[in-house]
């Protein structure tokens, strides 16, 4: 066999060919200025840069060569598949000759769907809050490109969201955007969105925009309800949302108006908007009903207090003792004007419940066990002196207590009571099986069933205290939790 000049050259160089090719690339990886750990710290990079978005505060990523490990617990499954695609493209379209991301191990969870599903929205003047729940950041594109179409752009709207599934079924969007629609009419008020139900509340001082909007809230999409609560705009209000409390309507005199909001400045450390006008008036004994009932006020999580002209109504969300709290002091202020006090309990946040809290899944024993320590830590049990009445810095671990309790129906507690505490003598045997006493019937006064609190007998030695179950040496009163199977 003969081979021609050319065959014979194409036998020599193809092999050498190869050889130089695979030497250049040795080269190229392994010898030149990109090494596989510079490419790792480079893919790295721009995994890291792909999820900086808020919305993926929850995702972690983390490069072993080429392949991304993803983990996190996702809010939605939306947010899921979107952070795998972004780490995927995060460098080019991949593949092993292009340098990018080969694939992406996905060890990621979700959390599980919110019950109930609550967004609610709140107009202060030419400013909207939006705060609750959302499936995804397209309804809250949807949201805000309705509010810019009722006259509120991107820098008059405030979020406040949080993504998660548990979305009724059915055009939840739409029944929100029918709130937004007619709470834009009104002065001021909120609407909110509780699974399939609509709630707007406000006030509008001109009837046909009242009637207008009964009208229009009665046709909700199919399978929602609706609630209205709209009033005529009243004298004078104070609304309270987040760390945001307005001041709307007039005063006697400019004394008043000053004087009101220094109040509120001693009290409230959040932003103060006064928006109050000054009007003669042939009645003042409103004021100092509401200088009695602002500093307790400013302790609900949100709501309104209004006069209109005869009386003075107060709303919103609160927790238990701060309604107590305020209650006395309005029955200590008399009949010089009439007060309407209503407020809907709403649960303290607790780490140890707050799976509980957005979710609606029973806690197990350990959690709630973890959750009463935890709010017996929120503040002092103390007690006036020589009596069983609780004072008022008892309130935020009252709250705690009774938002444990309401989480835990299937489990007892049990109120521990002891003659000393801290190595001293707090308090006769009679006074403290009082304060015992005054300290469980509160939860059961606030409608937690009887045979869920337990009374032990009260230790009456220093010997005896040490004995008692988890009791606090430092507190003379407090609770623990123990199973039913216990004897």
């Amino acid at each position: 066999m003969t081979f021609n000049r050319r065959t014979l050259w194409d036998v020599l160089l193809v092999p050498l060919a190869i050889a130089a090719f695979a030497a250049l690339c040795w080269h190229a990886v392994y010898a030149g200025p990109v090494t596989p750990d510079k490419i790792t710290e480079r893919l790295q990079e721009r995994a890291d840069a792909a999820l900086t978005d808020p919305e993926y505060d929850w995702a972690m990523v983390e490069m072993d060569g080429q392949t991304a490990i993803l983990s996190g617990t996702a809010p939605t499954h939306e947010l899921q598949v979107r952070a795998n695609r972004l780490v995927l493209a995060s460098s080019g379209p991949g593949g092993w000759l292009r340098g990018g991301v080969v694939r992406v191990v996905d060890e990621t969870e979700v959390l599980p769907a919110a019950s109930p599903y609550v967004l609610q929205a709140e107009i202060f003047g030419n400013r909207v809050r939006l705060a609750g729940l959302l499936p995804g950041t397209g309804s809250l594109q949807r949201f805000t490109e309705t509010l810019a179409e009722l006259g509120y752009d991107s820098d008059a709207v405030r979020t406040d969201i949080s993504y998660r599934e548990g979305v009724p079924e059915g055009d939840w969007n739409g029944a929100f955007e029918l709130g937004l629609e007619q709470l834009a009419r009104l002065d001021q008020g909120r609407v909110i969105l509780s699974g399939k139900r609509l709630l707007l509340e406000g006030q509008s001082d001109d009837p046909a925009v009242r009637n207008d909007v009964l009208l229009r809230m009665a046709r909700p999409p199919s399978g929602f309800s609706t609630d209205v609560d709209l009033t005529g705009n009243p004298l004078w209000s104070v609304r309270l949302s987040g760390d945001v409390l307005r001041f709307s309507g007039a005063v006697p005199d400019a004394a008043d108006r000053t004087e009101l909001v220094e109040l509120a400045s001693r009290v409230f450390f959040g932003e103060i908007i006064n928006d109050m006008g000054v009007r003669p008036m042939t009645s003042r004994d409103w004021l100092e009903g509401v200088r009695t009932a602002l500093p307790g006020f400013t302790g609900y999580q949100s709501g309104q207090m209004v006069y209109t002209g005869d009386s003075i109504v107060i709303s919103g969300d609160t927790f238990p003792s701060v309604m107590d709290f305020l209650r006395e002091d309005l029955v200590g202020f008399g009949t010089l004007v009439d007060f309407y006090l209503y407020g809907e309990i709403v649960p303290v946040r607790l780490a140890s419940l707050e799976n509980f809290i957005d979710t609606g899944d029973a806690p197990s024993p350990e959690q709630c066990a973890a959750s009463l320590e935890e709010a017996l830590q929120l503040s002092p049990l103390n007690f006036e002196f020589s009596k069983d009445e609780m004072s008022r810095e008892t309130g935020p671990l009252l709250d705690g207590v009774f938002t444990v309790l309401q989480a835990c129906p299937d489990q007892v507690f049990v109120v521990d009571a002891a003659t000393y505490a801290g190595g001293r003598h707090i308090a006769g045997k009679n006074l403290t099986e009082a304060r015992q006493t005054a300290f469980g019937s509160y939860f059961i006064a606030h409608g937690v069933p009887l045979d869920q609190i337990e009374f032990t007998e009260v230790v009456t030695d220093r010997v005896g205290l040490g004995s008692v179950p988890d009791t606090d040496p430092d507190r003379q009163v407090t609770m623990r939790m123990r199973e039913f199977s216990d004897d």
